[in-house]
């Protein structure tokens, strides 16, 4: 007599959790850039995105224009989507252009990074490479992940500051 809830809720659990762990489609594809502000100073933000941007093969550095240029990704080096479950094809590439930006807000210092992902897609050796949209994914975690590297070393210098004031 008992058995017959019990395996009515056990089949209704399964069912959902088959729901619960299907595909799911990625965020919306669009074109352009996306940016960030920074409540810190140039220096800073600029050191935090080149720590972040270590991984990548860069072309362009030139702080005196708050510029950062990757060189063509591809291959094996593409980033992919946590939803993503197949890896690139041998006609995807892009590039990252970071903008690192000065700025004052509100009577402190502010600093505005953006990024465009320019990805590219050849169908073929004789056709013209056609742009793709970002899904916005990879800018994100860039921008993320600066702003965790600025906090870490903020951490870090006020870390130190206490150590020096310990050994006074």
């Amino acid at each position: 007599m008992h058995r017959r809830p019990l395996l009515l809720l056990f089949v209704s659990l399964l069912v959902s959790g088959c729901a619960l762990f299907g595909d799911r489609p990625g965020p919306p594809a669009f074109f352009g850039p996306r940016e960030r502000p920074f409540a810190a100073n140039f220096e800073e933000v600029w050191k935090a995105v080149n720590l972040v941007l270590q991984p990548y093969p860069l072309r362009t550095s030139n702080m005196d224009q708050g510029v950062l240029e990757t060189d063509a990704i591809r291959g094996n080096r593409i980033w992919i989507a946590p939803y993503g479950h197949e890896g690139p094809d041998g006609g995807q590439s892009y590039k990252l252009t970071v903008k690192v930006l000065k700025g004052a807000a509100a009577g402190s210092n502010a600093t505005r990074v953006t990024i465009l992902k320019d990805a590219q897609r050849q169908m073929d050796f004789f056709s013209e490479a056609r742009q793709q949209p970002s899904d916005g994914l990879e800018e994100d975690m860039i921008l993320y992940r600066i702003g965790r590297e600025i906090q870490i070393e903020r951490a870090l210098a006020r870390a130190q500051k206490r150590q020096n004031q310990k050994r006074n």
